[in-house]
């Protein structure tokens, strides 16, 4: 019987640590990294600057500029953390002529969710995986393309603030007419 007991509580912990671990990107977790682990291994890449608070997560953001992640066309890194110090999302920013190795790579690991790949036009894909929304977006009129790694908490907070800034956008020019 003890070793049965045993057994349970092995698989248990494993199912646990499982659950609590994110996505690995850049040698980070999403949702689980702080924001002191995140700077001690982005500072090995590159010169890690303070970006402010983030106005979704009222959290500190990082920005690491022209960094050594080994990623081809990769331009910069902003990791955005929640309130609590957690890393809620990692915005890469590279040369749109990417997009297609990109997405091939994230597809390969990751399950796609939609996408609008036109011959001309906006591209964009989205992928999930536990616990992380994954965004891959290049703009037509644009030279660069932004790859998202997301918490789910980080993309409602996102989007409920986006609405926020219309609502109130809408409000302002209805009292200026």
């Amino acid at each position: 019987m003890s070793v049965k007991r045993c057994l349970v509580f092995v698989v248990a912990s494993l199912l646990w640590v499982c659950a609590q671990a994110g996505v690995k990107v850049l040698d980070v977790e999403v949702g689980v990294s702080t924001v002191e682990q995140v700077r001690k291994i982005a500072s090995a890449a590159g010169k890690v600057q303070d970006a402010g608070i983030n106005s979704w997560t009222k959290g500190q953001s990082l920005l690491v500029q022209q960094g050594n992640y080994g990623i081809e066309g990769l331009q910069s890194v902003q990791y955005i953390f929640d309130a609590s110090g957690k890393l809620a999302c990692v915005l890469m920013t590279m040369g749109k002529t990417r997009f297609e190795d990109i997405f091939n790579l994230l597809a390969s690991k990751y399950k796609l969710v939609k996408q609008a790949r036109p011959f001309v036009g906006d591209q964009y894909a989205q992928f999930s995986a536990p616990d992380a929304i994954i965004d891959i977006s290049a703009p037509h009129m644009g030279f660069q393309m932004e790859l998202s790694y997301m918490t789910p908490v980080f993309v409602k907070a996102w989007q409920d603030g986006v609405k926020n800034q219309d609502r109130q956008k809408r409000s302002e020019e209805k009292a200026k007419l």
